[in-house]
């Protein structure tokens, strides 16, 4: 029981000084670091530290996937933001709200590119995850924008996949109220693509 008790101490000690390191990676912006660092699951849905070792690495692998990168490279470090971003939200449960939400919305980022990366055919079932993720992030930060963008683009893609398109159609026009002006394009392009998809499967107006 004793050499239980210490082991765990000893797990718990290390695990911080990696923390501290990561942190230090991030504030230095090394990404590189970030991404390649090996990371055991978390054990437990109130691991807190656990849950910021992923969140940190899942930053780095986000921000190299931005980078100029080859597409499978692009692909592979979206899949490590992916992975480490739904491993930091599962163990985030003693995570102060604020804080999550703010994961949440890194993770919502990056479904968004990685089913933007990805060819077409292959779109519909990360898209189920994006539109899960983009409602939750929509219920915790009502008043972010970006949060019913995401959640109304996931409509889209899921009216294309599959019945029934309509409904899901008219939730994601319902969304796009009060563009932001830096974002307006982006929104009026998604609007667009919205009508031209009613208009082709004969979706009621009203």
């Amino acid at each position: 029981m004793i050499r239980a008790v210490l082991l765990t101490l000893l797990l718990g000690g290390c695990t911080v000084r990696e923390l501290d390191r990561m942190k230090d990676l991030d504030t230095r912006g090394d990404w590189a670091a970030l991404a390649a660092t090996r990371l055991s699951a978390c054990d437990w849905p109130r691991d807190a530290v656990c849950a910021e070792l992923h969140i940190l690495r899942a930053r780095g692998c986000l921000r190299l996937a931005a980078e100029d990168v080859s597409e499978t490279e692009r692909r592979r470090l979206l899949d490590c933001a992916l992975e480490s971003g739904r491993a930091a939200l599962a163990a985030a449960d003693d995570t102060a709200p604020a804080e999550r939400s703010a994961w949440r919305a890194a993770h919502v980022s990056a479904l968004y590119a990685s089913r933007q990366a990805r060819p077409a055919r292959e779109v519909c079932g990360d898209n189920a995850e994006l539109l899960e993720q983009a409602d939750l992030l929509r219920q915790e930060t009502p008043a972010e924008p970006r949060a019913r963008f995401l959640a109304a683009s996931a409509r889209l893609t899921a009216a294309r996949c599959g019945p029934p398109p309509c409904p899901l159609l008219r939730e994601a026009a319902a969304l796009l109220h009060d563009p932001p002006t830096h974002a307006a394009s982006q929104w009026r392009a998604l609007a667009a693509g919205l009508a031209i998809t009613a208009r082709s499967l004969a979706c009621p107006t009203s």
